[in-house]
């Protein structure tokens, strides 16, 4: 990059590093750029979810719709330890359902499988861990410093052992750590340990570092906000990131969904109906704005990106003599020829 050859820098990471990288170019205003980088993206459960025969009138078909929805959150927040910038980093949910929101997740938390990539026991059915090891001590300190904060400043740990590491012959089994230590205290002071478990934390609000920053692990926050919906649009229009939103809704009436799509259509890259942030296919545009990225990914729009179009102009006379010496050109031009093919 100091050399000055580089022409375009495609880079998916954070904005430190993306930061520096182009710092490095001797003229950086002369590189073309594409970045993908961090996100706080937000699930936000509109309140039809949480009226009884919104979805028809059977309540048993309003529970489980947004039971539904509930699921879909877990897989958004903690799909690869929810170690993705398009992980769901925040949930909102109406003031009086956040607790119940919570629970719900908590729940969900308690029945994951936890373990090492390749491991398998009888009590999940011999299935493969869903919660695998964080990639070093680092990250595990940054989990629990963000829940410790959190803690400090009014909010629980939702589900049983949340933010706790396993450490060396210990396994997690429906919300419980069985093997050589079953307690806090018993725990050594220190573990080389990487893996743990997914915490869920409520209330969370505003005053907390959690609220904000983006955690790229397997923490979900849960805060909830008014029914006139003036702190999830602050949120998303006042923070540095601009990635992704999720809106759930039952019905998508009563105009608050349609408002949130209008308000957040400049300040998002892409806006979820019912589903989790995800990358699109390669036919839909990829983008971010704000300190989350830079650029459009797709297949076309990737050419796009790293394409500089240069046009060959002429002015015509009457007689068309111009036109002509043109075309004398375009026969022994390669880049006029491909123009035209």
């Amino acid at each position: 990059m100091e050399s000055g050859h580089v022409d375009a820098l495609a880079f998916i990471g954070g904005t430190k590093a993306a930061d520096s990288l182009i710092k490095q170019h001797p003229s950086p205003h002369r590189l073309k750029v594409f970045l993908q980088l961090e996100g706080k993206n937000m699930a936000l459960l509109l309140s039809d979810l949480f009226d009884g025969g919104a979805v028809g009138d059977d309540d048993n078909v309003h529970k489980q719709y947004l039971s539904k929805t509930l699921d879909e959150v877990i897989k958004g927040a903690l799909s690869y330890n929810g170690q993705r910038c398009t992980a769901l980093k925040i949930i909102f949910a109406p003031k009086g359902q956040g607790g119940h929101v919570a629970t719900e997740l908590a729940n969900r938390v308690g029945n994951m499988r936890v373990g090492f990539p390749w491991e398998t026991n009888n009590a999940t059915e011999g299935l493969y861990s869903q919660i695998t090891p964080l990639p070093n001590q680092q990250r595990v300190e940054f989990m629990q410093d963000l829940i410790r904060d959190a803690v400090s400043k009014g909010a629980s740990i939702q589900n049983e052992n949340g933010g706790r590491v396993i450490g060396e012959g210990e396994r997690f089994e429906r919300g419980a750590i069985v093997g050589a230590h079953t307690s806090e205290a018993d725990m050594p002071a220190t573990t080389t340990s990487n893996l743990m478990v997914p915490a869920v934390l409520y209330p969370v609000t505003p005053d907390m570092d959690i609220y904000h920053e983006e955690q790229f692990g397997p923490i979900i926050p849960v805060a909830e906000y008014d029914a006139d919906l003036k702190s999830v649009i602050q949120f998303g229009q006042e923070g540095v990131y601009g990635q992704q939103v999720s809106i759930f809704t039952s019905t998508g009436a009563g105009g608050d969904a349609a408002s949130l799509v209008d308000q957040f259509s400049a300040v998002f890259g892409k806006i979820n109906i019912n589903s989790q942030c995800g990358r699109s296919p390669d036919t839909v545009p990829f983008s971010a704005r704000k300190s989350s990225g830079m650029g459009v990914m797709s297949v076309e729009e990737a050419l796009r990106e790293f394409s500089i179009p240069t046009v060959v102009a002429y002015k015509d006379d009457e007689e068309g003599s111009v036109g002509r010496i043109v075309d004398a050109i375009r026969q022994n031009s390669q880049f006029m020829k491909s123009a035209i093919d």
